[in-house]
């Protein structure tokens, strides 16, 4: 299994962790993902397919959240 950590700024609240996630899981090669609130990080397992150029512009495409 792959594993990635993303740092997100934006995220202020529990809703804010689910938007997060939901952008994620749907994402080539995801099969977890978790949101630490208080980190500020997405740690993101999957299988080889998995690419975090491509989690990252899903989380900047919402406007709101900024992915590195």
């Amino acid at each position: 299994m792959k594993k990635l950590a993303i740092s997100v700024s934006g995220m202020s609240c529990e809703h804010c962790t689910q938007t997060v996630k939901n952008l994620v899981i749907d994402e080539r090669g995801v099969k977890e993902v978790d949101v630490d609130l208080s980190s500020k990080m997405v740690t993101i397992q999957g299988d080889e397919k998995l690419n975090r150029a491509q989690i990252v512009a899903a989380i900047n495409l919402s406007g709101i959240y900024q992915a590195k």
